[in-house]
């Protein structure tokens, strides 16, 4: 739970920030800057946790689609806050609860109980009221 706080806290911060930086820098140039951000945090940790900085290569596929996709899904959300104000953004952005859980559900078999399906329902529900004008 420190971890999803400390996410909660450092990306709900960034995000804000990001609209002060697009003044003066574009969706792309914030984007690399964010990737020179993962490798400045990302390679020291790797090896005080790992003493090395070895991937196994047995992942690397489905890992470097990951990376690749998050990497497309920062972009487009750093262009969504060009035409949208950062809270409508940053609201609407955490719809994609919705495609974890259900690809969780159909390829993992993870339970897909009466609770989750009330809080999908409610995330749809909050995004429709946080982008109601």
């Amino acid at each position: 739970m420190i971890y999803l706080a400390g996410y909660i806290i450092f990306v709900g911060v960034a995000s804000f920030l990001m609209k002060f930086a697009m003044k003066s820098l574009n969706a792309y140039q914030i984007n690399l800057l964010m990737a020179i951000g993962m490798l400045v945090i990302t390679v020291p940790a790797m090896w005080l946790a790992q003493k090395n900085l070895k991937i196994p290569t047995e992942g690397l596929p489905i890992g470097i689609l990951a990376g690749f996709l998050m990497a497309a899904g920062s972009l487009l959300f750093v262009f969504s806050l060009t035409k949208l104000p950062v809270g409508l953004a940053s609201a609407i952005s955490t719809a994609y609860i919705i495609v974890v859980v259900l690809l969780s559900w159909i390829f993992l078999k993870e339970p897909l109980d009466f609770i989750k399906i009330i809080g999908i329902l409610l995330t749809v529900a909050g995004v429709a009221i946080l982008s109601a004008r």
